[in-house]
């Protein structure tokens, strides 16, 4: 699926003291099968326009060929819906188990299989757990594994976009690179487009295909993974300690590549020390 945003605009009590922009004339296109970083304030608004469960103030999104505007009618919402999957930044559970947890989410979005419980074993081996968790009490569950089974609930209705708000947030590096691997495979093996809403750009480190930067609503600048040693973006944005080191060894005279990997910035370390 194609997402573009044209002049795309979300204020909320506009023209007065209280006045928010989420979103500010923005243009923007994110590829099919592509993982596209957004940093910045308040976009976790981007899941609920690309749902339909608020509306743009100004401008549109079209996702191919359904156009969404202020004012413009959606024949099937609960279609729209179910191609668009999005990862709260908090996790809200309605069921007990795990099992009747995923079971509960495609009942919500209609999805329908011959053999329920295989269609859930293979979302959690989709995320790394084994049918062993079917029957496991989800509070008992640790921080990551209740991530994993709010990851396997929007997978088992197999949307075609995952919009992550603030994923990594609370999580280990261990876990956050098991993680990146995994999103990864969603994109490469089964061709996801995913939305990664962060606050910390080296989490789009090896990634990404391309990473947006938003000051007050407004898109700042774009690029690839060369834009993580572009200074116009730090001004807004916290310098990441590896782009901090690298440019400080820079600014010394020594030459050295500009890594985001720091297991890459350490073997050139080695090379040249």
């Amino acid at each position: 699926m194609e997402i573009i945003f044209n002049q795309l605009s979300y204020v909320i009590n506009q023209k007065n003291s209280k006045e928010i922009k989420y979103l500010d004339n923005v243009n923007l296109v994110i590829n099919g099968g592509n993982i596209v970083g957004l940093w910045g304030e308040n976009l976790e608004i981007i899941g609920s326009l690309l749902t339909v469960i608020k509306r743009p103030s100004k401008g549109e999104i079209k996702l191919d060929d359904l156009l969404i505007k202020k004012s413009t009618h959606i024949n099937n919402v609960n279609g729209l819906r179910k191609r668009i999957g999005v990862f709260l930044s908090k996790s809200y559970f309605n069921e007990k188990t795990v099992k009747d947890e995923i079971k509960s989410v495609m009942k919500n979005f209609e999805y329908k299989t011959r053999n329920v419980t295989k269609h859930i074993v293979d979302s959690l081996k989709l995320v790394g757990m084994s049918e062993d968790y079917l029957n496991r009490n989800i509070n008992e569950l640790s921080f990551t594994e209740k991530k994993k089974v709010e990851l396997a609930s929007i997978l088992s209705y197999n949307p075609e976009v995952i919009v992550l708000n603030h994923f990594y947030k609370g999580l280990i590096f261990r876990d956050r690179e098991y993680f990146k691997k995994l999103f990864l495979k969603l994109k490469n093996r089964l061709h996801k487009t995913i939305i990664v809403i962060e606050s910390e750009l080296d989490y789009f480190f090896g990634l990404a295909d391309k990473v947006y930067i938003f000051d007050k609503g407004k898109l700042i600048v774009s690029g690839g993974k060369e834009i993580f040693y572009n200074d116009k973006i730090y001004p807004y944005a916290k310098m990441p300690k590896i782009v901090e080191f690298t440019k400080y060894v820079q600014s010394t005279g020594h030459k050295i590549l500009e890594y985001t990997d720091i297991k890459e910035l350490i073997k050139e370390i080695y090379r040249n020390v």
